[in-house]
């Protein structure tokens, strides 16, 4: 895995600035924020301080969309580290928080409607999106910004071109910053915990195979390893199907160039050149196993309807012999200790063994946008580019030295002990942080480090895990590829419909709805949505990327 080297530290000066309501412009606006003639609002960047805190002379604020997690309940208003990165800044956020279940939704509606909020945060802004409303002129470009304003944010992409390349449209542009990571215990995503307990409980070990892993869950089903006299236990579960699919995939040796340049795209191992694997011979066999467990029960029968909630809940009650998710303590809470990841990456039925849920420095794109109604860019980019550097992270992930956290003597950061010690029953780690600082949930702009992010992936268990599964992870790990705006407008409309047709599919094969004696049906269907057109699409792209 490669490494980045963070910013460099700056001194913090630490005003206190009175709240007062935000700047305006002296024309009158429509409700989406642009004046009655229609063009954006712009007021002038009068005040703003290009070093050192505050960033205005003058108290401002300033609306934002954000996703919140099942893990984050804390009001976003409330959290500590927004409260007085206020006080340091003199920039007041306004939250308006959506559940993960509504993100897409309000997002997308107020592109549609042009009723932008100043910023979108983590909001999982899909790349087609990016692409098309930052061309269109909804989101600011953000490269003369980045140079005259965000020294953090310019160094990290002058020192790591990958990056650049990676967040850049075709023609160069910059409309989005990213959530980086230098945290191999992140990278290595999604990964299968087993409870131990149950494994002793049923006289079984760690499976090393999915063949072994079939005969452990099976053991799970029949063994009554809670010892409750009924037959309740779910084997296999998670938050959603696809992050099964994604532990498993490797295994069956799909996504052999990681997850995040196009979702379903790797490299055919035979002919060398770009595959859809969802239409591949191995994605049929991955589906066929999945039914086999689907049928025979022992993969969790609400699969398609659960939720990270559920999945703790079910926790509680000692339902569950394994899960997949990037942690455990996010998914378990009193019986944490339970749970270990697999000691190797799983052998497939054709030999291969890899663990293809990992990604690259880039985590997400979209973590943070400018929209064109935003009346102060300027010091929009300065209060983000903070949080790229080394301090910034800091307080970003721990909060305040000797009120959130202490520095050990070896030089580690950990919360203090009175925070964290004493969980309540049905709560979580991630849950008690939140009230401090907004980690959770993940996709923030920022560098993420094993250093200063205490997250669960950040934990004996999930740092073992990966560690295990890190020798497997494919040689070539593709960050994201940019796409001219003609291929993006083209793209956005295929992959509609075909990775609809995915979502569909791929549901119906595992809950037996359709039979997998027509996935060639269902292949050929991919190709007349244009399946071989999108490949085209893509395969400009990646000779862009090689370049």
């Amino acid at each position: 895995m490669k490494r980045m080297s963070l910013v460099s530290k700056g001194m913090i000066v630490i005003l206190s600035v009175a709240m007062l309501s935000a700047c305006s412009s002296n024309e009158p606006k429509s409700p989406s924020g642009t004046p009655d003639n229609g063009e954006p609002v712009r007021e002038e960047a009068t005040g703003i301080n290009e070093s050192g805190f505050p960033i205005v002379d003058e108290p401002i604020t300033l609306t934002a969309m954000v996703r919140l997690s099942p893990s984050q309940p804390t009001d976003w208003n409330e959290i500590l580290v927004w409260q007085r990165y206020e006080e340091m800044t003199g920039i007041k956020i306004e939250w308006d928080e959506y559940t993960s279940a509504d993100i897409e939704e309000k997002r997308n509606l107020a592109l549609a409607s042009d009723q932008l909020p100043d910023i979108f945060f983590r909001t999982l802004m899909p790349d087609n999106n990016i692409d098309k409303y930052g061309r269109d002129g909804s989101f600011i470009r953000l490269n003369e910004l980045i140079d005259q304003h965000a020294p953090n944010i310019k160094k990290i992409l002058d020192e790591k071109p990958g990056i650049r390349k990676a967040i850049s449209t075709s023609d160069g542009s910059i409309y989005s910053l990213p959530n980086l990571f230098d945290a191999p215990s992140i990278q290595v995503n999604r990964k299968l915990f087993m409870n131990r307990e149950w494994l002793e409980a049923t006289n079984q070990t760690m499976p090393t195979t999915t063949d072994e892993l079939y005969e452990v869950l099976k053991g799970f089903r029949d063994g009554d390893p809670n010892q409750n006299q009924q037959v309740d236990e779910i084997p296999l579960t998670a938050d959603k199907l696809d992050d099964i699919i994604v532990s498993l995939r490797g295994a069956f040796g799909l996504a052999n160039r990681g997850g995040r340049a196009g979702a379903g795209w790797d490299i055919d191992p035979e002919s060398g050149d770009l595959r859809f694997f969802p239409a591949s011979e191995g994605y049929k066999e991955m589906l066929a196993y999945l039914h086999k467990l689907y049928t025979e029960k022992l993969l969790d029968q609400e699969i398609f309807t659960t939720s990270g909630t559920e999945l703790l809940a079910k926790n509680e009650q000692n339902l569950v012999g394994s899960f997949s998710f990037g942690n455990v303590i996010a998914r378990a809470n009193s019986n944490a200790e339970a749970y270990a990841g697999l000691e190797a990456a799983l052998i497939g039925p054709k030999g291969d063994q890899m663990h293809s849920a990992v990604l690259g420095d880039v985590g997400s794109r979209g973590a943070f946008l400018i929209s064109k109604t935003n009346p102060h860019p300027e010091a929009s980019i300065r209060w983000i580019d903070y949080l790229y550097s080394d301090e910034g992270a800091r307080m970003l992930f721990l909060g305040f030295e000797g009120e959130t956290y202490e520095q050990k003597p070896d030089g580690s950061y950990e919360f203090l002990p009175e925070i964290i010690e004493n969980i309540p029953e049905g709560s979580s780690f991630d849950q008690v942080t939140a009230q401090y600082v907004p980690y959770a949930g993940g996709s923030l702009p920022t560098v993420v480090t094993e250093q200063y992010f205490k997250g669960g992936e950040t934990q004996p268990s999930a740092k073992e895990a990966s560690a295990n599964l890190l020798p497997y992870v494919p040689e070539e790990v593709w960050e994201f590829f940019s796409f001219t705006a003609e291929e993006s407008d083209e793209k956005l409309t295929l992959e509609a419909d075909i990775n609809g047709l995915v979502t569909q599919k791929t549901a119906e094969f595992v809950q037996g709805k359709a039979s997998l004696d027509d996935f060639n049906t269902y292949v050929t269907q991919l190709e007349r949505m244009g399946l071989d057109r999108l490949k085209e699409i893509y395969t400009s792209a990646y000779e862009r990327y090689k370049q």
